[in-house]
């Protein structure tokens, strides 16, 4: 007898931390359709929902007012709950001693602003499929 699954797969979360909305909406819009997204625009208020919400993955900016992504991203690796949930900088910092300073935290992932669409989706499933791995040792 042949059972079949009709429980849908879920989809991964995908966290967007800007501050600029038309980014934000543009990128929404290029992973609408294969994840779940849901975006803060604030450093303090991407920490709250990540903590509520534990996306799959989180794409986020450096250069955002009050909290910049690098303090964004130390207080994830030191909160129990967010520590091992991927980040990909997404951001248009492009000089050598910053770039180098975010590696130094080793994220999962450093893409420069504009984003080609086709490299942004590899990246973010490459970074999943690593996640994936990773969890089951």
């Amino acid at each position: 007898m042949i059972e079949f699954n009709h429980k849908k797969t879920e989809k991964k979360k995908i966290m967007i931390v800007d501050d600029t909305p038309l980014l934000v909406r543009n990128i929404k819009n290029i992973l609408g359709d294969r994840y779940t997204v849901f975006y803060a625009t604030s450093g303090k208020q991407a920490l709250h929902i990540i903590s509520e919400k534990e996306p799959d993955l989180v794409l986020l900016d450096y250069k955002m007012p009050e909290m910049d992504g690098k303090q964004v991203f130390e207080e994830m690796r030191k909160d129990e709950i967010m520590k091992d949930i991927p980040v990909i900088f997404l951001t248009s910092v492009s000089d050598e001693k910053t770039i180098l300073s975010i590696l130094a935290t080793k994220p999962a992932g450093y893409i420069l602003k504009p984003a080609n669409q086709a490299d942004l989706l590899e990246k973010i499933s490459t970074c999943l499929e690593e996640a994936e791995k990773a969890k089951k040792g």
